[in-house]
C-alpha cells in the first residue's frame, strides 16, 4: 500500500511539474540566459510541491501501458508551452513598439542586448523590454502568470484531448492584438517621424544649399528621445493593463 502511495505522488509529481517546468522555460522574466537554469529548476520544483496537493487529484490513475503515460507527458508538455508562448507573445508588443520608435528616432542601427527575446535587438527595442519585464515585476504582474499557469488544470484538464484549434486561433488573435498595441503605443513617435520627415523634405526643397542629414539627424535623435521620455510611462502603462486583460481570460 506504501508503495503504491509513493508511486502514485511521483508520478503526480512528474506530471505537474512536466507543466510548470515547460512553462517557466519560456515565460518572459523566469526564461532566458542571464536566470541560472538552477534557479528556474528550483522554482518549477518549488511550484510543483505547492500544487502537488492542489490538483494532483485531477490526474488520472497511473497508466499501464507506456504508450499512454507518454501521450499524457506530450499532452502536459504541450500546455505548458503554450502558455509560456502565449506571454512571450504579450511581451512581443513592445518589441513591435520599439521597432517603430527606432526607426523613427533614427537609432535602428544601435544594437544592444535584449534580455526578452536573447538576441542582439535596436537600443529601442531592448529598452522598452526591459522597462516592460521590470515593470511586470515591479507591479507584481508575474504573480498572474503564475496564477494563471495554476487555474489552467481548470481548464485543461489533465488527461483530456486538448483543443489543439482553440490553441492556435487564440494565439492568432493575441499575434493581431500584440501587433495592433505595439503600432499604438508607438503612434506618438509615429506622428513625430512623420511630422519631422514632412518638415525636412519642405526645408530641402526651400534651400537645396543646406545638407539636410547631417543637420536634421541630431536634432531627429534629440527630439525623439525628449518626446519618448514624455510617453514613456503612459505606454508602460497602457502595455501592464493589457497585459493583465489579455491573462484574465485565463484565471478561473
Amino acid at each position: 500500500m506504501l508503495n503504491e502511495i509513493l508511486t502514485l505522488d511521483i508520478y503526480r509529481f512528474f506530471m505537474i511539474f512536466t507543466r510548470l517546468g515547460a512553462a517557466l522555460m519560456l515565460m518572459p522574466g523566469f526564461a532566458g540566459q542571464l536566470v541560472s537554469a538552477r534557479i528556474r529548476l528550483l522554482l518549477a520544483l518549488a511550484l510543483t510541491l505547492v500544487l502537488l496537493p492542489v490538483v494532483g487529484t485531477l490526474y488520472p490513475p497511473l497508466p499501464r501501458q507506456v504508450g499512454s503515460l507518454v501521450v499524457l507527458i506530450v499532452g502536459e508538455a504541450l500546455v505548458g508551452i503554450y502558455l509560456g508562448v502565449l506571454t512571450q507573445i504579450l511581451m512581443a508588443a513592445v518589441n513591435v513598439a520599439g521597432t517603430f520608435i527606432g526607426f523613427q528616432v533614427g537609432l535602428t542601427n544601435a544594437f544592444s542586448f535584449d534580455a526578452v527575446a536573447e538576441q542582439q535587438s535596436s537600443t529601442m527595442t531592448a529598452l522598452l523590454a526591459n522597462i516592460a519585464l521590470m515593470a511586470l515585476f515591479a507591479t507584481d504582474m508575474h504573480h498572474l502568470m503564475l496564477r494563471a499557469l495554476a487555474d489552467s488544470y481548470a481548464t485543461f484538464v489533465p488527461g483530456q484531448p486538448l483543443p489543439l484549434d482553440d490553441f492556435s486561433e487564440t494565439l492568432g488573435h493575441l499575434m493581431s492584438s500584440s501587433f495592433g498595441l505595439g503600432v499604438q503605443l508607438a503612434a506618438p513617435l509615429l506622428a513625430f517621424g512623420l511630422i519631422f520627415n514632412a518638415g525636412l523634405g519642405l526645408l530641402s526643397r526651400l534651400a537645396p544649399q543646406i545638407q539636410v542629414f547631417f543637420v536634421a539627424l541630431p536634432l531627429q535623435v534629440i527630439a525623439g528621445l525628449a518626446m519618448l521620455m514624455v510617453a514613456l510611462p503612459l505606454m508602460i502603462i497602457i502595455f501592464l493593463r493589457w497585459f493583465e486583460a489579455s491573462l484574465i481570460p485565463f484565471l478561473r
